[in-house]
């Protein structure tokens, strides 16, 4: 760009002119030599030769007078007066300072466009009007206005290289498994700069033509926090030094001890979004240590039988009752949730190993040549621990039993209560396990338990696609159940709260229940059976929200023996809990959308020793 005098220009040493007396007879001999020329014109023709390719006299630039100059001459001496190539802008950081000249940018006279104004200054026109131009010009001299010449773009992109070194990337504190325990590396802080402001100020500064020889602009740079800091790796090295320790995993009187450098290994760290690191446990390196229980859970499978209604009419073909082996899966993912537990505050117990079904010899396939081939549209099995909270597994098993093969057509409705009937000891039901208000009562409703049943059979029908209707949620969260989708029933007063679902397919359902017992373990599963159209499942992990940890006390009391440990109640966290559940047609269509949202309130864990 050609830049133009700013309101003072630079004080530049005049060239020398003639004396006074020179002056003023220069100036007579030339008006009379002029006035000669204007009659003359072969006079006019000499004077112009006499100055051919050069300033005619008169001709300065901010003081500096080209008068008889050849255009060599000229440049050089606007080069001289001119050093608007001289200079630096100067960025200050905080890490020092970087400077970048005015000849990185072009800053510089325009020196062409100087010499070319001062060239043809006083010619043009007719012979009459340029000979008193000329002669005024002489006489009074003429200024000219300087320029100069900036490559903006240049300034700007050489200010960006210079600020870019400023920028910096944050490193993130890390933290890994080793043999020993973890091993972690710090955090860094980053840094990051806007050359933005510079360069506007900048640029400001160098279009003036009196600028100084050093131009100072402060660039600021701002901390950039990593996104995992120190204190999260510490956070998630505590909670994994809690959950090292020897595991058992026993089957009746069968065990085997894990050891902990072993658990060690199954350890992970994995950093979430919100900056936080999580340990996580991979199961698939559990199975490999609790092969020595493969033989004593193993049992044969029977052959396929057919489905029957409570009636007994044939509904169709399903699988025998299944064989039974090690599930490595489960039994893996209970010593997850021991090891989460252990996180948790919980003291280590052993882990009772879970089974998976064998498939029979006589297949499915195989029985429907005489019966309907179903299909199992949803299945869920809940695990439970036999005891007085649950008068034995009979609370959970007895619904299962009644509920087994009851057939819903096409929008009919299953009731948990209406299919369950009255909860009666005439019935089987007994004294089992409820909350009450602040504490759990192991034995204090009749029926308690039974919630491991409805809840098992909410998330069969829930993986079945159906329409789902009544449902709520446990007051705090029990690990056995699945995160957001417990299903508790219960009549109090009057009042209840059931579970209920509604057959929308086109074809009739028929519900299975089916209870297993393995020593102090109980199973109850559901399964939906019916035709298959189409439609598929799709259910979103857990979203929490709002976690406050749950924490064990010790209570010292005379109802135990001296010494003796008794937990009466189990730690869980207060958290809300988000589950979304999308389930289309087979044409892709969306059927159902919910998200059940459940509040779990905070639940201390008290450990009672006998004084």
């Amino acid at each position: 760009m050609t830049t133009p005098p700013a309101a003072s220009s630079p004080e530049i040493a005049p060239a020398s002119r003639p004396s006074h007396r020179l002056r003023n007879f220069l100036a007579a001999f030339v008006l009379g030599f002029a006035l000669a020329l204007i009659a003359a014109g072969a006079g006019l023709a000499a004077w112009d030769a006499a100055y051919e390719a050069r300033v005619l006299p008169g001709v300065t630039i901010a003081g500096v007078d080209l008068s008889g100059m050849d255009r060599t001459q000229a440049e050089a001496a606007v080069e001289a007066a001119f050093p608007y190539g001289q200079g630096q802008v100067v960025l200050h950081t905080p890490t020092g300072d970087v400077a970048v000249p005015y000849s990185a940018f072009g800053r510089r006279p325009d020196t062409t466009a100087m010499v070319d104004a001062a060239m043809l200054a006083g010619r043009g026109g007719d012979i009459g009007v340029r000979a008193v131009v000329e002669v005024r010009q002489a006489l009074d001299g003429r200024t000219l206005e300087p320029r100069m010449l900036l490559d903006e773009q240049a300034l700007a992109a050489a200010l960006e290289a210079a600020v870019e070194p400023l920028k910096t990337t944050p490193v993130n504190a890390t933290v890994t498994m080793g043999s020993d325990g973890p091993i972690t590396t710090s955090s860094q802080d980053g840094s990051d700069a806007d050359a933005g402001p510079a360069i506007e100020a900048a640029l400001a500064a160098v279009r003036e033509l009196d600028a100084p020889d050093e131009i100072v602009v402060p660039v600021a740079v701002e901390r950039v926090p990593p996104v995992v800091d120190d204190a999260s790796v510490r956070q998630a090295v505590a909670r994994a030094e809690s959950m090292v320790g020897d595991v058992v995993v026993k089957y009746k009187k069968k065990s085997v001890k894990i050891p902990a450098a072993t658990v060690r290994t199954w350890m992970s760290f994995a950093p979430a979004g919100d900056g936080t690191v999580g340990v996580t446990v991979d199961p698939a390196l559990i199975p490999a240590t609790i092969t020595k229980l493969r033989k004593p859970m193993a049992v044969k499978p029977q052959s396929a039988v057919f489905l029957k209604t409570k009636s007994g009419k044939v509904f169709g073909v399903a699988p025998g009752k299944d064989g039974r082996k090690l599930d490595e899966e489960a039994t893996a993912a209970l010593v997850v949730a021991e090891l989460e537990a252990r996180a948790g505050g919980a003291a280590p117990t052993a882990v009772t190993a879970a089974w998976a079904p064998v498939t029979p010899k006589v297949t499915t396939a195989e029985a429907g040549k005489s019966a309907t081939v179903m299909t199992k549209l949803g299945a869920w099995t809940t695990y439970f621990p036999i005891s007085e909270r649950n008068y034995f597994g009979a609370n959970i098993w007895i619904p299962a039993r009644l509920i087994n093969g009851i057939v819903l057509k096409p929008g009919q409705t299953f009731d948990w209560w209406r299919a369950v009937g009255p909860v009666s000891s005439s019935r089987g039901f007994g004294p089992g396990g409820f909350i009450r208000g602040t504490f759990t009562d192991p034995t204090g409703a009749l029926g308690g338990g039974m919630c491991s049943s409805s809840t098992t059979l909410f998330n069969a029908a829930l993986r079945a696609g159906l329409r789902m209707g009544a449902r709520d949620n446990h007051k705090y969260y029990i690990g056995r159940y699945p995160l957001g989708l417990d299903a508790t029933v219960w009549i109090l007063s009057g009042r209840r709260q059931s579970m209920s679902f509604t057959n929308d397919t086109k074809n009739p359902i028929l519900i299975r229940g089916v209870r297993t017992r393995r020593g102090s373990a109980g199973y109850v599963t559901y399964e939906i059976w019916g035709k298959p159209d189409g439609r598929t499942v799709s259910i979103g992990r857990p979203l929490v929200r709002n976690v406050i940890k749950a924490r064990t006390r010790t209570e010292y009391v005379d109802t135990l023996g001296h010494g003796v440990r008794e937990q009466v109640e189990y730690p869980s966290n207060q958290m809300d809990v988000s589950v979304s559940r999308l389930v289309r047609s087979a044409s892709g269509r969306t059927l159902h959308h919910e998200v059940w949202q459940t509040h779990y309130v905070l639940w201390g864990g008290i450990v009672q020793i006998g004084r």
